[in-house]
């Protein structure tokens, strides 16, 4: 059963996990954490799309999750307990190896080709064929594929004997298929075929708090390994909750897995991890807390000094919001107080503040 709080799990995903569970076993279960209105959405169409035999697209940026949508689909339809095979089209770069893993070859039709071999058509057959970053896939392969799909037959390389199979093809891509179209390195009879039902699974900066729930999702699973129970402090969810996440969910697991490993305490500390982010997470943070009082009202005292006192911003986070606010001043401290809603007569506790604390930039 999945580890995730119950309030992150729809319905549909909470089927999905059993399923799974039940057909690959507990250590593959897909756990598709996640409450945003756009991720129950694409669910929901993943769920009315699941009994078609029709091809799917799934398109979405690297690390969101589109082969977890796939076996979704898979599991959710009529051809659930049959094959489900994967291929990653950007591992194969030479052409006939493409052609070769898709849909077999015959011994002798190229060098190398020492036995026949079944391709992952013929293996599938009842079942599914999830091709991964579909944009990758040589074009002599496209081809092979564009008649597959038209007519559910293929040749083997070298084999003059057509074979026909029954499955269906789901594709997904993280790369804009009309450019490689307009280029001519992707066939548009092809993108036609494969495009029956569209899926877009939204990066994570645009699904809200799911953000909170797959960290403590991937904590769980961390405890569940290790035994340790770790948390990430106030301040380190500071930074995470401005972060934009450019590696979705892939690098949300990564960065959970990294601050568990190094934090030798009980509280998951920013430098802890850091070091894995684009450095993009920072700038938000100082970004929300310089506008927290230049723009909402707030006070130094209020957004920074509190927070910082009760170790909630680290020292460096601080120094951050200082230096941006000087450059506003032309280095002036005094022009601060303005700037940062502090009562003249405070000038010297703010200044001693400031030293006490090494906060100077």
């Amino acid at each position: 059963m999945p580890l995730a709080i119950p309030q992150a799990m729809s319905d549909i995903a909470l089927r999905v996990c059993s399923l799974s569970a039940t057909e690959w076993g507990e250590r593959r279960a897909i756990e598709m954490v996640g409450a945003a209105p756009g991720f129950l959405e694409l669910l929901a169409k993943v769920e009315k799309v699941a009994g078609f035999d029709e091809p799917v697209l799934i398109v979405g940026e690297s690390g969101t999750g589109k082969e977890a949508v796939a076996q979704a689909l898979f599991l959710l339809g009529p051809r659930r307990g049959r094959p489900f095979v994967s291929v990653n089209c950007p591992q194969y770069v030479e052409g006939n190896l493409t052609v070769s893993e898709l849909f077999g070859h015959k011994k002798g039709s190229f060098t190398g080709a020492t036995n026949d071999r079944k391709g992952c058509f013929e293996t599938a057959d009842g079942g599914v064929v999830f091709l991964d970053e579909i944009g990758d896939l040589q074009m002599s392969a496209q081809l092979m594929l564009l008649r597959a799909l038209a007519g559910g037959e293929f040749q083997p390389l070298g084999s003059e004997t057509t074979k026909r199979v029954d499955v269906r093809v789901v594709a997904a891509t993280n790369r804009p298929l009309g450019q490689l179209i307009s280029t001519a390195n992707f066939r548009h009879d092809l993108y036609y075929r494969l495009c029956y039902f569209v899926l877009r699974v939204p990066p994570l900066r645009e699904r809200g708090e799911d953000w909170h729930f797959l960290l403590q999702y991937a904590l769980a699973r961390l405890k569940a390994r290790y035994g340790s129970t770790k948390r990430f402090s106030q301040s380190a969810l500071r930074i995470l909750e401005g972060y934009p996440w450019p590696g979705n969910v892939r690098e949300l697991i990564s960065v959970a897995t990294t601050g568990y490993a190094l934090a030798e305490g009980d509280y998951i500390e920013p430098q802890h991890f850091m070091a894995h982010l684009t450095g993009e997470g920072e700038t938000r943070l100082q970004d929300d807390l310089y506008r927290r009082i230049v723009v909402d009202g707030g006070t130094f005292w209020e957004v920074v000094h509190g927070p910082f006192m009760d170790r909630d911003l680290s020292r460096r986070e601080v120094k951050t919001v200082i230096r941006q606010a000087l450059q506003e001043t032309e280095g002036s401290y005094r022009k601060l107080l303005e700037l940062f809603r502090i009562a003249p007569e405070e000038y010297q506790k703010f200044m001693d503040f400031l030293r006490h604390h090494q906060l100077k930039p």
